[in-house]
């Protein structure tokens, strides 16, 4: 009880320095972030609330029931479900960041990508032809298909993340006053993707439904990935769609199933037991986490619950980012 006052508390606080709802406060319009040189980013207001978390062990047992070929160690980590509170509202992309406005970025700030700089390696893994390989001459600029400034930004890592991040929050002087951009944990991701829903998929738990809703590996990217589970819909796109393509949730969120991964603020951990306020992951690991799957994902994995993993430096053509903007510190 004392926790959830306080919760409360911190949005009157914040309302009164003009930038957050009171408590019940109906959500106000989305946010508009000017970037300069003519670009802009639009943010959705995510009111605060509690939710379940994860899977519970008859879900698991549904999907594994739904594809027999899928291992129950696939899913271990969405256990176990808990219960989870967001004490405070915050800001969302409500689109994945763009290549145009990644763009923007990297000319403001003179910025070069962990793929440019060859950290670690040299490029990024890429598909091409219908297979995985690590391309060297592989960027943000060649994903290795053709993207306009309106699609997700992909290639990039969890650091040039967080430096599109830094610059966000060193150029938006219009931002509220106590608040600060920064990547979603995965409980305000997870939360900002059911919106309200406890099925599967933000359109409910049969994946044959989903058509109009999200960029996925279908009937489309079957005639390039011949060997893959595909949903059994044709949603136009291959590779990346330009962002808000598709139906957006109750949130006023587009494309958070699909389109590209989006990496987390949070190390990677197991999920504790017990009911949680504002939790923010692992204390420490060696990768972060990603949500939300791609338009290389097939049905099993862009559920609503799925944990995926990779290193804070590793950079993959179906990988990108939106941005949350939170109170308090980074």
């Amino acid at each position: 009880m004392k926790a959830h006052w306080q919760g409360w508390a911190a949005l009157a606080l914040l309302a009164a320095l003009g930038g957050w709802p009171e408590a019940g406060e109906q959500a106000t319009k989305e946010r508009v972030v000017d970037l300069g040189g003519g670009v802009k980013m639009g943010l959705v207001l995510i009111p605060a609330g509690t939710f379940t978390m994860g899977s519970t062990e008859a879900d698991i047992k549904a999907v594994l029931a739904k594809w027999p070929d899928a291992k129950e160690e696939w899913f271990a980590d969405e256990k176990p479900a808990h219960k989870v509170m967001l004490s405070k509202a915050f800001h969302m992309g409500k689109h994945e960041v763009t290549v145009g406005q990644f763009r923007r970025f990297v000319e403001a700030a003179g910025y070069k990508t962990d793929a440019e700089k060859g950290t670690g390696f040299k490029g990024a893994f890429v598909v091409a032809d219908g297979k995985a390989k690590l391309a060297e001459d592989a960027s943000w600029r060649n994903p290795y298909f053709k993207q306009t400034d309106d699609h997700p930004v992909v290639c990039v890592s969890w650091n040039d993340a967080r430096a599109f991040v830094d610059w966000l929050n060193a150029s938006d002087k219009a931002k509220p006053a106590g608040s600060t951009y920064r990547l979603p944990t995965e409980a305000q991701w997870e939360y900002a993707c059911r919106a309200g829903t406890t099925s599967w998929y933000q359109w409910g738990d049969d994946p044959d439904k989903g058509k109009g809703w999200c960029n996925a590996r279908d009937l489309t990217a079957k005639k390039t990935f011949s060997d893959r589970t595909v949903f059994n819909w044709d949603d136009g796109f291959v590779y990346t769609a330009p962002v808000g393509s598709f139906k957006a949730n109750g949130f006023g969120l587009h494309d958070m199933h699909g389109n590209a991964w989006e990496w987390c603020q949070d190390w990677d951990g197991p999920y504790q037991g017990g009911d949680q306020t504002d939790p923010s992951g692992a204390a420490s690991s060696e990768v972060r986490v990603l949500r939300g799957g791609s338009w290389y994902s097939g049905p099993g994995v862009l559920r609503s619950a799925i944990r995926f993993w990779y290193r804070p430096g590793d950079r993959v053509t179906d990988l990108g980012f939106r941005v949350v903007l939170a109170p308090g510190p980074r």
